[in-house]
C-alpha cells in the first residue's frame, strides 16, 4: 500500500494520498464517506495539483501532530499544503500557498460514492438526503471556475475548504451561517495550537515512531465518547486482489483496552481512563460481560455486516464491506485484554475509590468467567470457521481471573476465583501442549499462533520457562518471514499469506524480556523504515514490496510500538548503552 496521510479531529478522519482527500467520512469515523476515491478511482475526491506542469517530487512530513505538510515541486515552482481537520468542526481546512498555478478537483459523492450530487454553486447536496457539503476558499490570487467540480487558481495563498452540513439548512449556508461569520485562518491556528500543547517526551530511540504512535492512538478516540476506531479506513485488504476486506471502524474490546494501556505508558492517564469508562460503560450483567467483541464509537449496538457491491475496491480488491460480522462472535480473550488495562491504571495511579466504584463490574467478569471458561470461541483473529478451545483464550481468562484476584486483595476483597483459576491453568497445561510447547487450540493440531506470544507479556507464563521457549522457537521456524511473524499457517479462508505487525511487536517485546535486544531493535527499525516520513503503520506487511496491507493505519499497533519503543529506551538505559 502506498504511503497515505492521515488527519483527524477526534470526530472524524481523513486520509491523504500525496495531495488528495481521499477518505473522508462525516460526520464521524464511521459514517458514509463522501471522498471515496480510495476505494474507487471514480469515488470523489478533493485534489490539489499543478496545472499544466509536470511534478518531479512530493514530500510529506507532520509538522505537528495530525496536521500534514505536502509540498509539489515542479520545475517551475512548488505547492505547499497544510491540512488539518479543525477541532468541532466537520471541515477540512487546506492552507496553500503556491508559486505556480494549480487546480482544485472537489469531486464529493454521498453515501460511499453510490449517489452523485445536486450542484448548486458552491454546494454539493445529497440528492437521497438533506446533507450537502460545499466547496469555500478565502484566496489572494485569481480564481475561475471550469465545469460543476474543477476550479482554476493562479500563484497565491490562502485556505480551500471543504465544509459538511448535516442539513441544507445548517452551517455556512443557512441564515445563521450568514449572522455567525466563520473565521477558518482562526480555527485554523487554534486547531494547531492544540495539538502543539499536546505534552509528548522525547525518548532516544525511535523518538520519530514514538511521537507519530501516541498521535495516532489520539487522533482515533471519538471525543464525544471516549470509544477507539481500531482503524479509520474500511476494506483496504490484508491482500492485494483477494477478499480479505473488513470494516475497522467500530471501537474493539481488544484494541481499545490496548489503546488504554499504551497511553498509560505513555502519561496520557486522563485519556486511558476515558478510554476505561467507555469500556466499563459496556458491561452488561445478564450474559457475557462483554456481549459483544466490538461497539460502534458511541457505545451502540453494531451493525450488521454489508457489501458495496458498487465500488471497485482498493486496487480492484473485491468485496467492500461496512459493519462487521465479528460482531456475532464469542470471543473469550477480550474481558482478559480489558482487566489488563484496569489494572495497569490502578497500580500506575492507585485509584482505589475509581476501583471501588466500578468493582461491581469487575467482579462480575471473575464470576462470569469461572462459570463459563470451558466454552469454546472464535479466538483473537476473529477465525469465521468452527469454534475451538483456543489456547490463547483461555490464557487471557487465565489472566483476568488473576488480575481480579490481585485487585480485590488491594481493596480489602477476598480472591473468590483461586479455585476456578487453578483448574483453568490446569486444564490448559493438560490439552493446549504438544511436545512441549502450546499448541494453536485444544485439538488434532500441532499447529502454533503467534498470539501466544503475549502469555509472557501478559503473566501467564515467565519468558525463559521451557514451554513458552519451545513455543517461541516453533512460531520463529513455522511462522516467521524475515523479521516478521505471521498470525498462523491457515485459517477458514486459507493461507494466512502475510506476517501481522502486531504479534510482530509483542516477538519484538519478548526478545527484549530474553536479553536478545539487537533482534528487538532489528524488528522495530524496519518497522520504522517502512513507515517511512509520517511513521504510520499498517496491520500486516508485504516483506517483498516493504509495504503495509490491511486497513490503514492500525491502531493497536502503534499502541504496542509505543509499549515496545519505551521499554527498549529504558533497557538501553538501565545498561548505559543511550
Amino acid at each position: 500500500m502506498k504511503t497515505l496521510g492521515f488527519i483527524s479531529n477526534q470526530i472524524t478522519s481523513a486520509l491523504i494520498d500525496l495531495s488528495s482527500i481521499v477518505w473522508f467520512p462525516v460526520p464521524k469515523f464511521d459514517s458514509p464517506s463522501v471522498f471515496t476515491r480510495l476505494l474507487d478511482e471514480d469515488g470523489g475526491e478533493f485534489s490539489i495539483l499543478p496545472k499544466g506542469q509536470e511534478i518531479i517530487a512530493v514530500k510529506q512530513e507532520y509538522v505537528y501532530p495530525l496536521v500534514i505538510m505536502t509540498v509539489i515541486r515542479t520545475k517551475q515552482g512548488e505547492i505547499n499544503i497544510t491540512d488539518l481537520i479543525p477541532l468541532g468542526e466537520t471541515v477540512i481546512i487546506r492552507k496553500v500557498e503556491s508559486e505556480i498555478p494549480f487546480k482544485v478537483v472537489f469531486r464529493p459523492r454521498f453515501y460511499y460514492s453510490l449517489y452523485k450530487p445536486i450542484i448548486g454553486g458552491s454546494k454539493f447536496v445529497n440528492p437521497r438526503g438533506r446533507d450537502c457539503i460545499a466547496f469555500l476558499y478565502d484566496f489572494s490570487g485569481k480564481v475561475k471556475r471550469s465545469g460543476n467540480y474543477v476550479w482554476n487558481f493562479s500563484n497565491g495563498k490562502g485556505y480551500l475548504i471543504a465544509n459538511y452540513a448535516s442539513d441544507v439548512k445548517h452551517g455556512v449556508f443557512s441564515e445563521r451561517g450568514s449572522t455567525l461569520n466563520a473565521m477558518y485562518e482562526r480555527s485554523f491556528e487554534n486547531t494547531i495550537n492544540y495539538w502543539k500543547s499536546t505534552d509528548v517526551k522525547d525518548v532516544k530511540s525511535f523518538n520519530d515512531l514514538y511521537k507519530a504512535s501516541i498521535y495516532t492512538m489520539l487522533g482515533s478516540i471519538y471525543a464525544p465518547s471516549g470509544g477507539v476506531v481500531a482503524a479509520p479506513t474500511t476494506s483496504l485488504p490484508e491482500v492485494e486482489g483477494g477478499k480479505r476486506n473488513w470494516d475497522y471502524r467500530f471501537a474493539w474490546i481488544r484494541d481499545s483496552s490496548i489503546i488504554a494501556e499504551a497511553l498509560l505508558e505513555a502519561g496520557f492517564i486522563v485519556e486511558a481512563r476515558r478510554i476505561i469508562n467507555f469500556l466499563l460503560s459496556l458491561i452488561n450483567f445478564s450474559s457475557k460481560p462483554f456481549y459483544y467483541p466490538l461497539y460502534t464509537i458511541e457505545g451502540t449496538i453494531p451493525p450488521p455486516e454489508r457489501k458495496l457491491r458498487w465500488l471497485s475496491g482498493y486496487k480492484n480488491s473485491k468485496p467492500v464491506r461496512i459493519g462487521n460480522g465479528a460482531s456475532s462472535q464469542i470471543q473469550l480473550d477480550i474481558e482478559g485484554f480489558f482487566i489488563s488495562a484496569l489494572y495497569k491504571y490502578v497500580k500506575l495511579t492507585n485509584d482505589q475509590v475509581f476501583l471501588k466504584d466500578v468493582f461491581s463490574k469487575v467482579k462480575y467478569i471473575g464470576d462470569w468467567i469461572a462459570e463459563n471458561w470451558s466454552l469454546k470461541d472464535s479466538g483473537i483473529w476473529e477465525d469465521r470457521g468452527s469454534p475451538q478451545h483456543y489456547t490463547h483464550s483461555k490464557i487471557m481468562m487465565w489472566i483476568a481471573l488473576d488480575k481480579i484476584g490481585k485487585l480485590a486483595n488491594l481493596i480489602g476483597y477476598a480472591d473468590i476465583w483461586a479455585k476456578e483459576r487453578d483448574k483453568l491453568r490446569n486444564w490448559i497445561f493438560t490439552n493446549c501442549v504438544k511436545n512441549n510447547y502450546f499448541i494453536r487450540y485444544c485439538g488434532n493440531t500441532d499447529d502454533v499462533d503467534s498470539s501466544l506470544l503475549s502469555a509472557s507479556l501478559y503473566g501467564f507464563i515467565e519468558v525463559n520457562d521451557n514451554i513458552f521457549i519451545n513455543t517461541l522457537t516453533k512460531i520463529e521456524n513455522d511462522l516467521k518471514t524475515d523479521v516478521f511473524v505471521k498470525r498462523y499457517k491457515t485459517d477458514f479462508m486459507g493461507e494466512a499469506k502475510h506476517p501481522f505487525l502486531l504479534t510482530t511487536v509483542w516477538l519484538a517485546r519478548v526478545y527484549m524480556r530474553l536479553e536478545k535486544i539487537d533482534g528487538a531493535i532489528e524488528i522495530l527499525d524496519k518497522i520504522n523504515k517502512i513507515s517511512r516520513e509520517l511513521h504510520l503503520v499498517g496491520e500486516h506487511i508485504d516483506v517483498e514490496k516493504g509495504e503495509f496491507t490491511g486497513n490503514f493505519p492500525q491502531i493497536f499497533v502503534h499502541g504496542q510500538l509505543v509499549i515496545a519503543i519505551k521499554e527498549l529506551n529504558e533497557m538501553l538505559t538501565d545498561k548505559n548503552i543511550i
